[in-house]
């Protein structure tokens, strides 16, 4: 695979994202819809995939002291802009957020699940006193496959994007050997826009730090370090930056996050740990661009064989392994050790839920980003999982295809019963 179309995967996949993506790709829809038409807001009826549902249900939205997916529409239609794609939200003021809790009050938002679609699913149906706007975002956060008004297509599509697919697709044809021979070529150039993810994580995960936004899962582990009940050394230094960086996105705090495969809190785990080990080793930033790169594209890599949204944590078990594998890298595995520390991570991680996006994915952050390096050490010290040790393979890319199997057809019934509960306590 040549470096063009590596280059071009890592463009389409490390954007900055401001809030959860999920309500974030409801409010491109939304805003797309309502752009089309304008005019007094008589109705607007959302129709979502259950994985978009449930990973919206609980989630902050950005500069806003307001959660979930309801909100997320009625704000974007009061000012969200679909041209600024992940950035949406980037320009609300308090009087959008007044206004669209004036929206939300007038009971003019139904949403609705549709099980029959997609796992990435969104139809986007604004009624006004001008007519009526429609927009269909499907397989992933910002990809608009149709549009129409007042019985007008304005644009349409198929379904796929042939040419980002066939990319994608050839990543995941790749052998994890072939991927690290890639970012130790690739030229410097050509990745050093990585480095732009580690500055505004590691700014988002100071706020998060500073003022305990959130759970405050963060701040709270630091503080452990601080007491003395628990050690400070670099596996707990990466756990509770990344769990601070959590904590301040999942609470809506109107900062952007560099994201990896469409997903913010992926992008936390892919890059914060590569990054803190990086600094701590005396690196420099080209060192850090193709660490960062492969943590990048093993978590694509393995978000081609688990879907897009999983039942299972995508953080645990794609970005944090992406992240092990990065953090192997820099400490000198061979590739033999690189492929054990990513089997270590899914033999170690395999059964993480996803239970929607909320304040608490900051555990699951954390633990993965910390044992992320954990187990790149236990594998620099021979310490690997054994082959054919439950759905671990002899090899690292048939372990991640196992773990594909196992989303998609052994827990293919999760997410129901999850917003089944979800929705039983709510």
């Amino acid at each position: 695979m040549d470096f063009n179309k590596i280059i071009k995967v890592l463009n389409q996949q490390v954007k900055p994202a401001l809030g959860c993506t999920e309500p974030v790709a409801v409010g491109i829809a939304v805003a797309r819809a309502y752009k089309e038409v304008k005019g007094e807001i008589e109705k607007i009826t959302v129709n979502l995939s259950p994985n978009i549902f449930k990973n919206g249900m609980r989630v902050g939205i950005p500069g806003t002291s307001h959660s979930g997916i309801p909100f997320a529409i009625a704000l974007s239609a009061v000012c969200g802009d679909s041209d600024l794609g992940l950035e949406v939200f980037k320009n609300v003021t308090l009087e959008d957020e007044r206004n669209a809790e004036k929206l939300l009050c007038k009971g003019v938002v139904d949403i609705g699940v549709d099980d029959s679609k997609d796992n990435f699913y969104i139809n986007a149906h604004v009624k006004t006193d001008r007519g009526y706007g429609v927009c269909i975002i499907q397989g992933f956060h910002t990809n608009i496959t149709f549009v129409e008004a007042n019985g007008s297509v304005i644009y349409k599509k198929d379904y796929e994007d042939c040419s980002r697919k066939e990319e994608l697709e050839k990543i995941g044809n790749l052998t994890i050997n072939e991927l690290i021979d890639i970012i130790e070529n690739i030229p410097y150039e050509d990745i050093k826009f990585l480095l732009e993810g580690e500055k505004i994580n590691m700014e988002i995960a100071a706020k998060g730090l500073e003022e305990g936004v959130g759970l405050g899962l963060g701040r709270g582990i630091k503080n452990l370090i601080e007491s003395g009940m628990i050690n400070k050394d670099i596996a707990n230094t990466v756990r509770f930056y990344t769990a601070a960086a959590s904590d301040a996105r999942m609470a809506g705090v109107n900062m952007p996050v560099m994201s990896s495969a469409g997903s913010g809190n992926h992008g936390i785990t892919a890059i914060i740990p590569a990054s803190i080990v990086c600094r701590y080793l005396g690196y420099d930033d080209e060192k850090l661009s193709r660490a960062l790169a492969l943590s990048h594209l093993i978590t694509v890599y393995i978000k081609e064989y688990t879907g897009r949204l999983s039942p299972v944590c995508g953080c645990g078990i794609a970005a944090g392994v992406g992240a092990c594998a990065s953090v192997a890298w820099l400490i000198g595995c061979d590739d033999n050790q690189i492929a054990g520390a990513i089997k270590n991570m899914i033999g170690n991680l395999a059964g993480l839920l996803c239970d929607g996006a909320k304040g608490g994915c900051a555990f699951k952050l954390s633990t993965a980003s910390s044992e992320a390096v954990i187990q790149a050490y236990l594998a620099k010290n021979n310490v690997i999982i054994s082959d054919y040790d439950g759905i671990v393979s002899k090899e690292a890319e048939n372990t991640i295809k196992n773990l594909g199997r196992l989303c998609i057809e052994g827990l293919s019934g999760v997410d129901n019963k999850i917003i089944e509960i979800m929705l039983s306590e709510a």
